[in-house]
């Protein structure tokens, strides 16, 4: 029988509340995500099927938040522009940083040019805000794959199903709780029933490779019938010799560790090239966007070492499109700065032209 202390820890299996904003963005994007998934299933089969629907869902989200992308780099070549009127400002107001006064009246000059470009220094800061509850909900996507997509819930209820019929006392008590205990968070909270497909739906997506042989040994009677399902489950969450579910770790043995190097490269890359794009006279802001460059990269990587390995393929497919989409924008901007430069020197001769009109007018 179930000990109290093996019914408290199963309970620490269910999963958090992910929250009422994550949890919204992850209902909506997880409708999507079974969209993508069957998509590719009807075409390609089981095979890295979810690696590929992640692929495809990164490029989806960012093509929506194109509009967002186009604001803040529109946002970053005119700060570009009025960059030396801010310069100018500066030194007309060099005791600012020490002076409350001063600084006060810099802060009024400095809205006026911002107020005579349209400009809002905060506007670039808006495509992060909406991606990281994105990323947040991704992240709760991956960790619960089965909850969100039909088919591979529909494998992990047959599994579940026949673990639960041919499981006597035995079984539980010396192979599926033991299994349990490795698994348990630090919180313990709700009810949790290992005889209830549900449940143990939630605590069959936490175990490793090993465990799951060591159920399939358990259970010799079902041996037949859960290996075929174990092996469509490890066809869908494999993606290029990775387990997409899988927590990615910091471990330079396996292959897993190629996620965040590429996460921190792709951070680091896209991060430079828009520094090389939209560069800035400012001493002190390049000074602050070198320790970005360098920071960032360093600390994407970090985070997801501890994240699942889809979320790592999210973050660096979407940290590519991100870099082909500033490139194509700043094509876009500079030629379009160009042209409006060439129309205002194409005006100066012509106004230099009434002046001087003006002028032997005013003579005569």
């Amino acid at each position: 029988m179930f000990t109290q202390l093996s019914l408290q820890l199963l309970r620490g299996m269910v999963q958090k509340d992910p929250g009422t904003i994550t949890g919204t963005i992850a209902n909506i994007l997880g409708v999507v995500m079974n969209w993508i998934y069957n998509g590719i299933y009807f075409i390609f089969g089981e095979g890295n099927s979810l690696g590929l629907a992640i692929i495809i869902f990164t490029i989806f989200v960012r093509l929506l938040m194109t509009p967002l992308a186009y604001k803040q780099q529109k946002s970053s070549f005119l700060m570009k522009k009025i960059q030396p009127e801010i310069n100018k400002l500066q030194e007309k107001y060099p005791n600012a940083q020490t002076d409350p006064e001063v600084q006060k009246k810099l802060a009024a000059e400095t809205q006026k040019v911002y107020a005579k470009y349209n400009f809002n220094p905060f506007s670039g800061c808006l495509p992060l805000l909406i991606q990281l509850p994105i990323f947040f909900a991704l992240y709760y996507i991956m960790q619960n794959a089965f909850l969100y997509i039909d088919h591979i819930q529909d494998v992990y209820t047959q599994i579940s199903n026949i673990i639960i019929n041919n499981a006597d006392q035995a079984f539980l008590d010396n192979t599926l709780i033991p299994i349990a205990l490795t698994k348990v968070p630090e919180s313990l909270y709700n009810s949790f029933d290992v005889t209830v497909v549900g449940d143990l739906c939630k605590l069959l997506n936490k175990i490793s490779v090993d465990q799951w042989k060591e159920i399939a040994a358990a259970l010799p009677n079902a041996a037949a019938q859960l290996e075929p399902l174990y092996e469509s489950q490890t066809a869908i969450e494999t993606f290029l010799g990775l387990r997409v579910t899988e927590i990615t770790g910091f471990d330079f043995t396996s292959i897993k560790i190629i996620i965040p190097l590429l996460s921190g490269f792709t951070t680091w890359l896209s991060s430079y090239l828009m520094t090389k794009m939209n560069s800035v006279s400012n001493s002190s802001m390049q000074q602050q966007q070198m320790i970005m460059n360098i920071i960032m990269p360093l600390m994407m990587a970090y985070i997801t070492v501890q994240l699942p390995v889809g979320v790592g393929i999210y973050w660096i497919v979407g940290n590519v499109f991100m870099i082909v989409q500033q490139y194509c924008l700043n094509k876009y901007f500079s030629s379009r700065e160009k042209k409006e430069s060439e129309a205002a020197e194409a005006k100066k001769p012509e106004i230099k032209s009434k002046n001087s009109k003006n002028n032997k007018g005013g003579k005569k």
